[in-house]
């Protein structure tokens, strides 16, 4: 029995420190982690509290709450918080011989205390020694240390004396440090539910560790009793957290992963690697136990047709006849003689094809020009030196597409009056239609002359604008060409029309 226990803990062991081995490596090749992702635990204790010291103590009582996270397989951190309310009395006046033993004459010591606390606990399972069986109980130490508000209060007959009453005594004190340590036992009841008998054992560090039954606040002399709390209680537990993640790893075994496989590989059948027929593929595979000697398979131990005709490759004599056709006993297919198409008959298909066929016009596309504008200056309809390249870029484009007509369209600004700016605008049109002609030898017919004034500022202001002195250009569409203006004007503007005479132009 000693040896089956040396070897059971010599392989619980091992385990575990494989599994922090490869976790502190954070090994990635494994499919499964040795210390997967585990769930939280919450819970709720209620229980018998007493003090134990210098005074007999009464039952009091505690409640708290806690959280619980496993750091691997055997320790696991733990935060309390708990409310104690605690008291006790002696029975009788006790005297000694020589005097009273509190020092004090007719006074029975009793005592009210009130402790608010939280405190982290470093909690160690045992139950991981039992190997290759799922953990139902387990026991557990756990030590720590935490932080309370004491609220003592010591009670002399009627008269109720409170330790924070600095007018009373010299040492008021409420909030102190403690360390705390106890064991427990929990017991599993499903997946996420659990409950557990605990003691718990606090110790105030520091004066305090003599003010908890307040003797001492009374005004006797600090005692060689430590005043000590032992909280006894029941805690129902339960674990939080998603499906992906495991139970607390304190309830778990790193030994349950290898009891898991070898159950699984022990409820495998036998493997029988007997081949009947001698395809080459095992009966446990074989889903053809009976295959002729010497016929090919596939994976699956059944005999190849590789056209499918229902005839084993090893009897068919066209093991690839073409699919479609009809084969006999030898699984030869019988192709009728093929029906060609020759010449004469493509050039019967391609002439009654083309018989209606007719090669579509093509649309002419509108000719929609972006040509340039001439600008004038101020009263004047002589062509500026600047204003020739754009002529000669209006002259090309005639060229090039000799059907084209341009209408010519003057303005002016809106400087003077509309009659006076009407014949300007039209001295403008004339003049640069003159040009044209004369030194491109265009025709004076390709060009409609037009004019409009100051009907149609670019910008719009009373003010002069070189912009607004224009003849604008474009392709001509049905247009009609407008003759001088008569309203009384005698001639608007100064210049010369720029035209010397031009005996190929036409005018």
């Amino acid at each position: 029995m000693t040896r089956k226990f040396i070897i059971l803990l010599a392989l619980t062991l091992g385990a575990y420190m494989t599994s922090t081995a490869q976790d502190a490596a954070n090994s990635s090749s494994l499919a499964i982690k040795s210390k997967p992702k585990n769930m939280w635990e919450i819970g709720l204790n209620v229980g018998h509290d007493i003090v134990t010291g210098d005074v007999d103590w009464n039952s009091g009582f505690g409640v708290g709450l806690h959280a619980r996270k496993a750091l691997d397989y055997v320790f696991s951190v733990r935060l309390d918080a708990t409310y104690e309310a605690l008291s006790g009395e002696e029975e009788e006046d006790i005297r000694s011989e020589d005097g009273n033993r509190w020092g004090f004459s007719n006074w029975r010591p009793e005592y009210q205390t009130n402790i608010i606390s939280g405190d982290a606990t470093l909690v160690a399972s045992l139950n991981q020694f039992k190997v290759f069986k799922k953990n139902k109980i387990n026991p557990y130490l756990f030590a720590g240390a935490g932080i309370g508000n004491f609220d003592v209060t010591a009670i002399n007959g009627d008269q109720e004396v409170d330790a924070d009453d600095e007018s009373r005594f010299d040492d008021p004190w409420t909030v102190s440090s403690y360390l705390t340590g106890g064991f427990g036992l929990g017991f599993k009841l499903g997946k996420k539910a659990s409950l557990g008998i605990e003691h718990k054992i606090k110790s105030v560090l520091g004066r305090g560790d003599d003010l908890l039954d307040a003797a001492e606040l009374l005004g006797s002399s600090e005692t060689s009793s430590r005043d000590l709390i032992n909280y006894t209680n029941i805690r129902l537990s339960f674990a939080i957290g998603g499906d992906d993640q495991a139970q607390p790893l304190y309830w778990a075994s790193p030994l349950d992963m290898i009891a898991d496989d070898l159950a699984e590989v022990k409820a495998r059948p036998i493997f029988d690697n007997n081949d009947t027929d001698g395809d080459g593929v095992v009966d446990a595979f074989d889903q053809e136990n009976n295959t002729d000697s010497g016929c090919p398979v596939d994976t699956r131990g059944v005999t190849l047709d590789s056209d499918g005709d229902g005839i084993a490759d090893c009897k068919d004599k066209e093991p690839f006849s073409p699919p479609g056709y009809k084969v006999d006993n030898q699984g030869v297919a019988s192709i009728p003689e093929p029906d060609y198409v020759n010449e004469n008959d493509v050039n019967r298909i391609v002439d009654a094809k083309l018989k209606d066929f007719r090669v579509p016009t093509p649309a002419i596309p509108p000719m929609d020009w972006f040509l340039p504008m001439v600008n004038f200056d101020n009263n004047k309809y002589a062509i500026k030196n600047s204003e020739y390249a754009k002529l000669r870029q209006v002259a090309q484009v005639m060229k090039q597409h000799p059907g084209m007509r341009v209408v010519a369209t003057g303005f002016t600004d809106a400087t003077a009056g509309n009659c006076y700016n009407d014949v300007l605008s039209y001295n403008r049109a004339q003049a640069s239609i003159d040009y044209l002609v004369s030194k491109y030898g265009i025709g004076r017919d390709r060009f409609v002359l037009n004019y409009s004034g100051e009907n149609d500022l670019l910008v719009p202001t009373n003010a002069k604008s070189l912009v607004n002195r224009r003849v604008e250009f474009k392709v001509a569409s049905v247009e009609s060409e407008q003759g001088r203006p008569d309203c009384g004007v005698g001639n608007a503007g100064q210049g010369g029309s720029g035209y010397s005479g031009n005996k190929e132009s036409g005018y």
